[in-house]
């Protein structure tokens, strides 16, 4: 039995021993211990394993035990040439190829019989290695590792081949030297293959319109519904405006002329929430006019040097009552506010809530002065309704030294005056770019005003409160 030790052998114990892979260190005919031992393909915690003959059902040798090579001589130790690898490898290619050198001369590094019979020799002198480069003349890429044209020093010695040999089972230079680098590169599409991995998990009906284009969070990626909602307002061609806008979701809100909108602020009088629809209209103006300070960065506590002034140049009419109860809000908010009343008193409904609203303001801190006394503002809300009129002469012209940006209350389609932003109810008019950004106010209308228009109305708010309306052409 002792002619089997170190043999690499696989024995089957069955059910429950399981299946052992290892070198045979002991063998008699009762027991058989391995060593280097793997247990159902891993390895066995103990340094060796017994197994009882009784238990064996299968035994297969996997490697014969590996007898030590014969030596001829022992000249160069193995640990100097590792050292000095790159000597060492040309003496091995000096040595295997002898056709490859005209005349050899003595290599440093050598054995001590080398030398001994170098010096019975002429001293002779060795010329260059010449390397030739073989194999499929087409492959361009041979600056490439193990390439024929850049073999680095050492790489292509007879060490390196043996290695190339025990790893890939033969020599690899001509499968390198035979395969077209560059052309296998062309061929593979790297954009395509990462397009095909970022839509292998997606649905059929996502991975279209991935391909389609790219989408916004708020698009609709389906269609259908969404094309119906663009045109939720349908408005007669006599009440139309010369322009439609568009807010954010593509809601198409048309314009109305200067007349249809007179007689839908009378429905709104008529039915009795005249006053309501002019507070909302006044917290909506107040909310545009916070983003424009500065917002919380100046109405902040701990920054009252910083505090933002606001003036409101009033008329008598809704316009003006709007404007009021903005300024009576933003006074809330902690912001400097002054008012001055501009122009006559108007013969609309407005008229009686415009004093109302005024009185409110004055009782709620906002200084109700003449146009001489007003501070230098940071912001203007300019709440006359027609700022081209006579009676708006003397606002134009304090208007023109004060610099500040404009907040226009429901303006009129014509305006003298140019504005950072202008706020409308019920349904917009058709107003300049000189206006600058339209917002358009929920004010709550009863819908009846809009069915004797013969208006079909749905309201485009959803949950916002003021929405920010684009040309439709832009």
């Amino acid at each position: 039995m002792a002619n089997w030790i170190g043999f690499a052998v696989s024995v089957n114990c069955g059910e429950p021993l399981g299946s052992y892979q290892g070198t045979i260190l002991e063998a008699n005919g009762s027991t058989l211990t391995l060593t280097k031992a793997f247990r159902n393909g891993f390895p066995y915690p103990e340094a060796k394993v017994t197994l009882n003959a009784a238990d064996i059902k299968e035994l297969k040798i996997i490697e014969p035990r590996s007898e030590p090579a014969e030596q001829p001589h022992s000249t160069v130790a193995v640990t100097k040439i590792s050292k000095r690898g790159p000597r060492a490898t040309v003496c091995e290619n000096l040595q295997a190829n002898p056709s490859s050198s005209g005349n050899q001369g003595p290599v440093a590094g050598g054995s001590k019989s080398a030398g001994r019979s170098s010096q019975s020799q002429p001293p002779i002198r060795s010329k260059p290695i010449d390397i030739q480069p073989k194999g499929n003349k087409n492959n361009s890429h041979t600056g490439s590792y193990g390439g024929s044209g850049s073999t680095p020093k050492g790489r292509g010695s007879a060490a390196a081949r043996r290695r190339n040999e025990a790893c890939f089972g033969g020599d690899a230079a001509p499968a390198r030297d035979e395969f077209d680098f560059e052309g296998n590169l062309a061929l593979f599409d790297k954009q395509a293959l990462w397009e095909q991995m970022r839509l292998a998990h997606k649905p059929d009906l996502v991975r279209q319109a991935d391909e389609v284009g790219k989408f916004r969070h708020d698009e609709n990626v389906l269609g259908g519904p969404a094309q119906e909602s663009r045109r939720a307002i349908r408005v007669p061609d006599a009440l139309r405006g010369p322009l439609d806008y568009v807010t954010d979701d593509g809601v198409l809100v048309p314009a109305l002329s200067g007349a249809a909108r007179r007689r839908l602020w009378e429905g709104v009088w008529r039915a009795g929430v005249g006053e309501a629809a002019v507070t909302l209209l006044g917290r909506a103006v107040a909310d545009v006019a916070l983003r424009l300070v500065g917002g919380g960065r100046r109405l902040e506590t701990r920054n009252a040097h910083q505090t933002p002034v606001i003036v409101t140049l009033a008329g008598m009419n809704t316009s003006g009552a709007a404007g009021a109860v903005a300024a009576r809000l933003l006074a809330a908010h902690g912001a400097r506010c002054a008012l001055s009343v501009c122009g006559g008193a108007g013969a609309d409904a407005g008229a009686e809530a415009a004093r109302r609203a005024l009185a409110a303001a004055a009782a709620a801190g906002v200084d109700v002065c003449a146009l001489e006394r007003l501070p230098g503002p940071d912001l203007v809300l300019l709440a006359l309704h027609d700022d081209a009129h006579e009676a708006a002469a003397g606002a134009r012209a304090w208007l023109g030294g004060a610099r500040a940006a404009v907040v226009a209350v429901e303006p009129a389609e014509r305006g003298a005056v140019s504005s950072r932003a202008a706020v409308c109810a019920l349904l917009p008019a058709a107003l300049p770019p000189t206006r600058g950004r339209v917002f358009l106010a929920n004010v709550a209308p009863p819908l009846a005003i809009f069915s004797e228009q013969r208006i079909a109305y749905r309201p485009p708010f959803g949950a916002s409160a003021v929405l920010a309306l684009h040309a439709a052409d832009a």
